[in-house]
C-alpha cells in the first residue's frame, strides 16, 4: 500500500471526530466512506492460490490483502495509543472489530439509544437560527448513524421536519407536495432562505 492511500485513511473530524472506539461505529463509518474497502469486513480472506491458479484467484487475494490492510490503517489511526497497543496482533480489520465490539458493544448500543433519543425530543427554540438548530439535529444524526443507527434519508427528513418550529410549516407543506430529494446539507440551505423570506415578510408586514 502506498504512503499516499495510508494519509486519506486518517481520520478527520468530518468523518468521525473524536477518537472513537467500538466496532460498529467503525463499520458504519468505512461502508459510507470507504466502500471499496469495506467487504474485507464481511467477506473472509480468499484461500491462498497455487502455484497453477488463475490469475483472477491472483487479482482477489490481492485485492482483499489491500483492502485489509487500508482499513486497519483507518481504524489504528483512529484509536487510541492504549487500543492500539491493545491491537498490535490482530491481523485483520474484522478481528479488530469484534474484539472492540466484545469490550464496548453496550456502550454502542447505549450511545444510539441517547442519540436518537435526543433528535425525537429536540425541538427548535424560539429565536434560535435555523442553521444553528439544523447543525444540532445533525450531529444527533450522526452520533446515532456512527454507534449503527440506519436511518434512510426519507426519514431523516421527517424526523428533522419534526424538531422545526411552526415558522415552517408552510416550507414542509411545500416539500410534501412536492418530495423534491435533497441532502441534509441542501436542506438545511434552502431551510436558511425560508427563513430570511418568513423574517422579511413579518418585518414587512409590521411596518406596513
Amino acid at each position: 500500500m502506498s504512503g499516499r492511500r495510508f494519509y486519506t485513511l486518517r481520520p478527520t473530524a468530518s468523518i468521525v471526530g473524536p477518537k472513537v472506539t467500538h466496532g460498529s461505529a467503525y463499520y458504519s463509518v468505512l461502508t459510507r466512506e470507504f466502500p471499496s474497502d469495506s467487504f474485507v469486513l464481511t467477506q473472509p480472506r480468499p484461500p491462498t492460490p497455487t502455484i497453477d491458479a488463475l490469475d483472477r484467484d491472483i487479482v482477489a487475494l490481492e485485492r482483499w490483502d489491500n483492502s485489509n490492510l487500508s482499513a486497519m490503517c483507518y481504524i489504528r489511526a483512529s484509536m487510541s495509543n492504549v487500543l492500539q497497543k491493545q491491537h498490535e496482533e490482530h491481523q485483520t480489520a474484522r478481528q479488530i472489530m469484534d474484539n472492540l465490539e466484545e469490550m464496548f458493544g453496550e456502550q454502542t448500543i447505549q450511545a444510539k439509544t441517547d442519540a436518537i433519543k435526543d433528535l425525537m425530543n429536540c425541538r427548535q427554540k424560539v429565536g434560535t437560527p435555523i442553521k444553528e438548530h439544523m447543525m444540532k439535529v445533525m450531529a444527533y444524526l450522526s452520533e446515532a448513524q456512527t454507534n449503527g443507527a440506519e436511518i434512510d434519508s426519507a426519514t431523516q427528513l421527517v424526523m428533522i421536519f419534526q424538531t422545526l418550529s411552526k415558522d415552517f410549516d408552510l416550507f414542509q407543506a411545500s416539500y410534501n407536495l412536492n418530495r423534491k430529494e435533497m441532502s441534509l446539507t441542501e436542506l438545511m440551505k434552502e431551510l436558511h432562505a425560508f427563513e430570511n423570506i418568513f423574517k422579511e415578510s413579518t418585518t414587512s408586514g409590521a411596518s406596513s
